[in-house]
């Protein structure tokens, strides 16, 4: 969760910002503090909060693309599209599951932002029940999943024999179920993503419920944009 006070401060540059009011406050801050905190509990990065897609100066093709789908977000909910993201590090692939979730969450849907190495400190912990963090995952109207990726599997073949079960079970409830979940992945091929026998069984669900988007461009970590 985000700490109360960073809150407070994004509040206070919203309306501080604010061109209707010239930060007296006004409808449309509260408006627009109101969205961030729905981001907040969401688990959205805070860097993804204020930014527009419209403003997005990567990949123009990926651009359309993405535009297209914040246009018709009950179309994508609908029809239970899921997609991957997949690219170098820095593209916009976050920048556009983030924006997709925003959406989202305006429009009235649940859904999560998290990082595979979230998931799996979650699934493998024996200080928790699992049970209700699972639902979470299957149930969500719109999961984002992030760095999807070996690097964030422990070393370990009891964890990655767990956690291939697991997420083996939520992708293939999420995918049969058309509940729109969308993985950003710096791998190319994201069947290696998992081993053996769940790579096969991720790359059979891939194939038939997982629309695969290669973003191109230049690393905007780098540049400082």
């Amino acid at each position: 969760m985000v700490p109360t006070k960073k809150l407070e401060l994004i509040e206070r540059k919203i309306q501080n910002n604010c061109l209707a009011c010239k930060g007296e406050g006004c409808g449309d801050c509260k408006s627009k503090s109101s969205r961030v905190k729905i981001y907040a509990n969401a688990n959205i990065p805070m860097d993804y909060w204020l930014l527009a897609f419209k403003d997005f100066k990567g990949d123009p093709e990926f651009k359309n693309q993405i535009l297209t789908k914040l246009a018709n977000i009950d179309e994508m909910y609908e029809l239970g599209r899921s997609l991957a993201f997949v690219g170098n590090f820095g593209v916009g692939k976050t920048y556009a599951a983030c924006c997709i979730l925003k959406t989202a969450l305006v429009a009235g849907y649940s859904g999560k932002y998290l990082q595979m190495s979230e998931v799996v400190n979650n699934l493998v912990s024996s200080k928790s029940d699992n049970s209700e963090y699972l639902d979470d995952l299957v149930n969500l109207d719109f999961l984002v999943l992030d760095e999807f990726g070996k690097r964030s599997i422990f070393p370990s073949d009891k964890t990655e024999q767990l956690f291939g079960q697991t997420l083996e079970y939520v992708i293939r409830s999420r995918f049969q179920n058309h509940m729109p979940t969308i993985l950003c992945s710096n791998t190319e091929d994201i069947d290696d993503v998992l081993s053996g026998d769940f790579s096969r069984a991720f790359s059979s669900l891939r194939s038939r419920y997982l629309k695969i988007i290669v973003v191109g461009g230049k690393d905007f970590r780098k540049s400082g944009v």
